[in-house]
């Protein structure tokens, strides 16, 4: 065995030939082993040789084994091990490495071992605190070749020691098997990582293999075979814990405490635990914005992440769900007077989205289990994995919702499917299930009274339709209440539509009819469909596109997901088509076009993440038909004709919808705006990127695998990346748009192509600016027919692509406005030249809002006066929607200044803005309010919004005479312009929305607290209910879920939240004390007495401020906000803040100590609402954040540095924010720097804070494993 270098006086070969001589001929003599070691101790210090000695261990086994060896030679090396002269776990490394080998030939020895290793192998206090800890380490690395076995390069002592340890485990493992001639039958002979949890089940197979065949391990008295067995278990229980995430947040907090927030609830505890996923849905509902991201995905992060903080059951986080999304029906179920009522959208949000939810959530879990089959081992690995625990907590949440009658009364207009789905159950139990297809075509006048079906049913059948659930849950208690013979045993007058269908009838005109009215029920059904769409001839493309665009995409909620995926799929054909072949389909794409085109629809798509792929495939549409000169039309299954400009631009009217057009994307990044998690995409590119991501990574993951089988295997996408590039005629007008909106125009060129089209389309739409070209005034002059006809057929001469016509709209526009600002031209002939042009090519719409938009930002021209004469006046009702804007701010607890502009007031607005506003007065509700006004209302109202008041409150004024019922609505609308420029108000707002909440201050209209105090219950906007004053109250929450997307830059709300929420605390310790009754008040031990507060509740109630404060900087400004805030906001507020205090010390300190677990949980939450709490892509910058929050942290506990805060704030702060995250979030930890992680600890035990500080290191992987085993054992040492 080679001996290393010496050093020092150990570099002297007489010194270790000295000590081998003493050692022989204490041999020879038979002499006291403890005499032998003290001498050879005496001899080494003499020499100054650090003890232990690692050079001694080398020439002692070298020298014994086997030259020199015999009983004496043990007795002497465990004499050397009590006196500290050798150290044991490399004299143990170098005994595993000589007498284990030949353990065949020296039993003995092999024997004598196994006792020596017994007594010191777990010593391992003296190896860590060893004066030449470093040295010994590196040796048993050399001795052992870990860093070859491990495929390390480093060589920390604490890792080594970790790998000492269990490589002595595995080597007597593998000679257990050898020796019973066992181990050919185990498949790997080499040691590997098991921190993995594939080589864990390496390890534990062996183990098995041991325990099931060992005759030794049979006839011990020491050791059974099921206590090892037993012992396995917990090893491959506590391997799979630590791949997930633990589901309680037993919180550690400072030295001496005892509080933890997770597992009491108090009142309304129930209700806002999950107050964050009633705001995500209500925002996804309630947002302008098309949300490029699917909600399924981001709610499933979001219940996992309540579900960690929470430390509940799955059942209870699945109800939370539930309730949360009936809560949402509730809100909307009784509105009136809205532009488009949003049930749709709400119930495809309860049965489809929340239903994938859960459907992720319990494949997810499956895939764990297979995944941990395929390593477990093999005589407890089962054929079929076993169904997850979720599926259970499944059923039982949706018996427990069954109790909550009030939230399952279904909307008027969809109790028919509520009574077909508990009709469907009855009939069933009935053993009559083949009559269930009645069902669907039946009316609601054909089912019994008693037959009262609500959403519980829906919500069930929905389970059921995607494999959740069996139908055993028709037998639940209370889920029927009628008799079948009560159910009517023949078929009504329609026909059975999608059962013919799939008996092979053919595509009739009332087969259609009837197809198109009632939904699918399965995805045999929707695949049957989409056949015939790829497959059928054209007039059966169509009737299948109209089918699809019916009742199944709107109302076929068990089956929506395989509809809507289904139709994008045809809006993006896996091989690219020809320009002859999209040409050719031109009829059936508009038909697909038109039926996707509503509000509701649009909403659907982007709720189920569809948007990026639906974009790719209308780029092509637009790159096509665009291109196409306007000289053939094509008829109409009706007998209409259809030309290449309809087909292009109800396309492009579409895709344009998906992003913000009018606002450079540049201008988003200049001004800090919000990225809620749920908003818009601020370009196309953007959401190409998000396709080729989507398209590139799906099916790689084991989940994944799972969800995929719930999808049709007809269905592929093209994976080749798709970038801006592959539409040269798109990019070019993207390019030119960009830039139209930025900066001002330069002047046309005569002679160029546009210059002609922009000749045609002013003497078409606005005759009286200039004179036409003669050939065109000729042809237009004798003709009676309108405008819009005249502009069609003269450029069907100019034969003139709709790119070239959008290309040459700003010229237009520039001239025709410059030409009213002068007076040669009327505002009513320019606001009817403008509908004029948008009734042409409704594609170029998007050219009118983007163009007015940026001319009213450039501000150069002068105000329309709205008198009545030049442009409309809004005096009729200006005064009134003032007023009322002022009391409906009131009602959510905003106490504005007047609102009216009071003296000789003069009511004008910006020119571009009066034309805008103007054109949109133009559209006749009954006919146009569909998807081209849907498309450029926002756009008025953001740009009327971004004026100076009173701008918008007349917009809405003038849009009040025109539809009085609207009124409600467009005053709220109003009301949000307040806030745009009126930080005062948005501070009043977001305490307004604490207090409701949390039900504090006397004066809160809602001090009852909780989330219908927050968002309401389904009385205010839009629902018919008034205050005495005349206004319809509108609850803070909802409120405030509008306004964060008027805010430009939305940094200050971060901070103005964390000051409110401190306050907040403040409030609930004083509120809680002076509503307590004395005589039930108790004193509570926390360390040291606290008060007569009721500290189980202060508690509850600081945890759901936090969570209010986490989820308003969540959703308002997305991850970018999220970011700021942990970077910025916290570390500044540690600096500056000043102490809240009470009456009283105890009290202050209550408050200081609360107010640290408050920003604890705030900062956790916030940065787990942006993140997640798994590995995804989002990892690498959710590390980078979080890592430098854990550096400042570290760096105030290492360095001693000075902060404003109460003491016992920070305190609070740091050991409940790092509890949170070993408890909640531990896969966190492992991104974070190990540096930095090892300095966070040494903080921690400052505080006294050891096991935060050893769980702190269990979790940081390989990098703090060494240090993690070294404080263990220390720890374990010092108790």
């Amino acid at each position: 065995m080679a001996v290393p270098a010496q050093t020092n006086a150990a570099d002297q070969p007489s010194l270790w030939d000295a000590v081998l001589r003493h050692t022989d001929l204490a041999q020879e003599r038979n002499s006291d082993p403890n005499l032998w070691a003290t001498e050879l101790a005496a001899m080494l210090r003499s020499s100054s040789v650090i003890l232990p000695s690692v050079e001694l261990a080398h020439h002692l086994v070298s020298h014994f084994f086997w030259k020199n060896h015999g009983p004496t030679a043990w007795k002497f090396l465990e004499r050397a091990i009590s006196l500290n002269i050798v150290p044991p776990s490399l004299l143990l490394a170098l005994l595993s490495a000589t007498v284990v080998p030949s353990r065949q030939v020296h039993p003995v020895a092999y024997r004598l071992y196994m006792e020596l290793l017994k007594r010191n192998a777990f010593m391992l206090a003296s190896h860590i605190n060893s004066p030449n800890y470093e040295k010994i380490m590196t040796s048993i690395d050399e001795v052992l070749l870990l860093s070859q076995v491990y495929n390390r390069k480093d060589c920390e002592p604490g890792i080594v020691l970790v790998e000492f340890v269990f490589s002595i485990v595995w080597q007597l493992l593998e000679a257990s098997l050898d020796d019973e001639e066992l181990l050919d039958h185990a498949s790997e002979n080499n040691a590997r990582w098991l921190r993995r949890p594939s080589y864990w089940g390496i390890f534990i197979r062996k183990m098995e293999l041991l325990v099931s065949n060992s005759s030794v391990l049979r006839s011990s008295t020491h050791i059974t075979p099921e206590a090892l067995s037993h012992l396995m278990e917990h090893i491959h229980e506590g391997i799979s814990h630590e791949t997930k995430t633990t589901s309680k947040a037993n919180v550690f907090m400072a030295s001496g405490s005892q509080i933890c927030f997770a597992g009491q609830s108090f009142g309304d505890s129930c209700s806002l635990q999950w107050l964050p996923i009633d705001l995500i849905l209500e925002d996804a509902l309630g947002g302008a914005n098309i949300s490029a991201f699917s909600a399924v995905r981001i709610v499933t992060g979001l219940m996992k992440v309540l579900h960690a903080v929470n430390g509940s059951t799955w059942h209870n986080a699945f109800l939370g769900l539930w309730i949360a999304a009936l809560r949402l029906v509730q809100r909307e179920r009784d509105s009136i007077g809205v532009p488009v009522p949003r049930l749709h959208t709400c119930m495809c949000m309860l049965l489809s989205i929340i239903t994938l939810v859960v459907a992720h959530i319990i494949d997810e879990e499956e895939s764990e289990l297979i995944e941990e089959a395929e390593c477990s081992p093999v005589n407890i690995r089962k054929e079929k994995p076993a169904l997850g625990k979720c599926r259970g907590e499944l059923v039982t949440s949706l018996q427990l919702l069954g109790d909550y009658q009030f939230l399952l009364t279904p909307p008027h207009s969809f109790l028919l499917e509520a009574n077909q789905a508990a009709a469907k159950a009855i009939i069933f139990l009935s053993g009559n299930s083949d009559d269930c297809e009645i069902l669907k075509y039946m009316r609601i006048d054909d089912l019994p009274t008693k037959c009262s079906g609500n959403l519980w049913h829906l919500i069930v059948e929905a389970c059921i339709a995607r494999n959740l659930l069996d139908t055993s849950a028709y037998s639940w208690p209370g889920y029927v209440n009628a008799c079948s013979n009560q159910i009517p045993c023949s078929k009504s007058n329609q026909v059975a539509g999608w059962s013919l269908l799939m008996k092979g009838s053919q595509l009739t005109p009332e087969l259609v009819d009837v197809l198109v009215a009632t939904p699918a029920s399965s995805l045999a059904e929707i695949e049957k469909i989409y056949y015939i769409a790829t497959n059928g001839s054209l007039e059966e493309k169509i009737s299948a596109a109209t089918i699809l665009c019916g009742a199944s995409l709107v109302r076929g909620w068990n089956v929506q997901e395989h509809t809507i995926i289904f139709m994008t799929s045809l809006l993006s054909p896996l091989v690219p088509p020809t320009e002859s072949h999209l040409i050719s389909q031109a009829q059936f794409l508009n038909v697909l076009l038109i039926g996707i085109s509503s509000l509701d629809c649009v909403h659907i798509f982007s709720l189920h993440g569809l948007v990026p792929l639906l974009a790719a495939g209308l780029m092509r549409i637009c790159e096509v038909f665009g291109s196409c000169v306007p000289d053939v039309s094509q008829t109409h299954s009706t007998g209409n004709e259809l030309s290449f400009h309809e087909v292009f631009s109800n396309a492009f009217t579409l895709l344009l919808r998906f992003w913000r057009f009018d606002v450079p994307s540049i201008e988003h990044v200049r001004r800090n705006s919000a990225t809620p998690p749920l908003g818009s995409l601020f370009c196309p590119d953007s959401l190409l990127l998000v396709r080729n991501f989507l398209l590139a990574s799906w099916g790689r993951s084991a989940k994944d695998q799972i969800t995929r089988k719930r999808f049709s295997k007809n269905i592929s996408f093209p994976t080749e990346p798709v970038l801006m590039d592959s539409f040269p005629k798109f990019n070019s007008w993207y390019q030119q748009h960009q830039e139209c909106i930025v900066s001002i125009r330069s002047g046309l060129v005569p002679g160029e192509p546009v210059h002609q089209i922009v000749d045609v389309l002013l003497c078409t739409l606005f005759r009286k600016i200039n004179s036409c070209d003669e050939s065109l005034a000729s042809s237009n002059s004798g003709s009676s027919s309108s405008p819009g006809s005249a502009l069609n057929d003269a450029m069907v001469k100019l034969k003139v692509p709709a790119w070239d016509v959008l290309e040459a709209i700003p010229f237009v526009l520039d001239a025709a406005l410059t030409a009213c600002a002068h007076g040669r031209l009327s505002t009513r002939q320019l606001a009817t030249g403008l509908k004029d042009l948008a009734d042409f090519l409704p594609a170029s719409l998007v050219t009118i809002a983007s163009y007015f938009s940026a001319e009213v930002r450039r501000g150069i021209w002068e105000p329309g006066f709205m008198n009545g004469t030049d442009w409309p006046s809004p005096a009729a009702n200006l005064s009134l929607v003032e007023q009322q804007i002022k009391k409906l701010l009131a009602t959510t607890g905003v106490d504005v200044p007047s609102l009216a502009v009071e003296g000789n007031f003069q009511a004008t607005l910006p020119l571009p803005l009066a034309a805008f506003v103007s054109l949109t007065l133009t559209y006749k509700l009954d006919k146009d309010i569909g998807r081209f006004l849907i498309l450029i209302a926002p756009v008025m109202v953001d740009l009327a919004s971004s004026c100076p008041w009173p701008c918008m409150p007349i917009v809405a004024s003038l849009w009040i005479q025109k539809v009085k019922r609207w009124s409600d609505f467009l005053v709220f609308s109003a009301s949000k312009t307040v806030f745009n420029c009126n930080r005062d108000a948005v501070v009043q707002l977001l305490r307004s929305c604490f207090k409701s909440t949390l039900g504090l201050g006397s004066a809160c209209l809602h001090n009852n607290g909780g989330v219908g105090a927050f968002l309401g219950h389904g009385h205010g906007v839009g629902v018919n209910s008034k205050t005495s004053e005349g206004v319809s109250p509108i609850a803070p929450g909802t409120l405030c879920l509008k306004v964060y997307q008027y805010i430009g830059d939305t940094r200050y709300i971060s901070e103005e939240i964390v000051s409110i929420l401190m306050q907040s605390v403040r409030d609930i310790v004083s509120n809680q004390f002076l509503k307590g009754d004395a005589k039930k008040q108790k004193k509570v031990k926390y360390g040291t007495t606290h008060g007569l507060v009721s500290l189980a509740r202060s508690r509850e109630r600081v945890k759901h401020a936090a969570l209010l404060a986490a989820s308003l900087v969540w959703i308002s400004g997305g991850t970018k906000l999220v970011k700021y805030f942990i970077k910025e906001t916290m570390p500044n507020w540690f600096f500056s803040a000043s102490m809240l205090e009470l009456d009283g010390e105890e009290s202050s300190t209550m408050v200081a100590m609360l107010g640290g677990y408050a920003l604890a949980y705030f900062v956790m939450l916030s940065g787990a609402f942006a993140w997640g709490i798994d590995h995804s892509i989002l990892s690498k910058e959710r590390g980078k954040v979080m890592g430098l929050h854990f550096e400042f942290i570290a760096s105030v506990l290492t360095k001693k540095i000075t902060l404003s805060c109460h003491d016992a704030t920070w305190r609070a702060y740091v050991s409940g924010f790092v509890s949170l995250i070993v408890s909640c979030t531990p896969l966190w930890i492992s991104e974070i720097d190990v540096d930095i992680l090892k300095s966070l600890s040494k903080g921690l035990i400052r505080l006294n804070e050891h096991e935060l500080a050893l769980k702190l290191l269990e979790n940081g992987g390989i990098g703090t494993m060494g240090a993690a085993a070294e404080m263990a054992i220390a720890f374990q040492h010092r108790f």
